[in-house]
């Protein structure tokens, strides 16, 4: 193995821990770090990263289920279909996104065919999820 493949192999990120993020009803965002974990860049990549923890079922449609951790890299824009950390109104979800301009608003998409859509106006898109971390038990 060549150096440099061995110094990317032990180079990792910090990433923090924020708390959990609602997967159903938006509840109040809240930013408090619980602790900061380190992910290697091999399997997770470059980029200002943090992790939220899944709580309720609207995502279990992608696999997303309650306590998973996902993984979400910060940005402030997201492509259509993209899954998002949506801020409204101090209140923070993770749902699939949506743009509808030609009817002036969002629809966050939930992955879990017994909940229905949200739409919304506005919202600040906070990341993008990219991985989601669970227990195989």
């Amino acid at each position: 193995m060549t150096r440099e493949a061995k110094k990317t192999q032990k180079e990792t990120i910090k990433v923090p821990v924020l708390g959990a993020v609602s997967c159903g009803i938006p509840k109040y965002a809240e930013e408090n770090i619980e602790e900061y974990v380190r992910l290697p860049v091999a399997l997770f990549g470059r980029g200002q990263f943090f992790i939220l923890r899944a709580s309720g079922d609207s995502m279990i449609g992608v696999g997303i289920n309650d306590g998973d951790l996902v993984l979400i890299r910060q940005q402030d824009s997201a492509c259509e279909g993209q899954i998002v950390i949506a801020l409204m109104d101090d209140e923070a979800t993770l749902k699939r996104y949506y743009p509808e301009p030609e009817k002036d608003r969002i629809r966050l998409h939930p992955e879990n065919e017994k909940l229905e859509d949200i739409f919304v106006k506005d919202c600040i898109i906070q990341g993008v999820a990219v991985r989601v971390i669970k227990d195989l038990i």
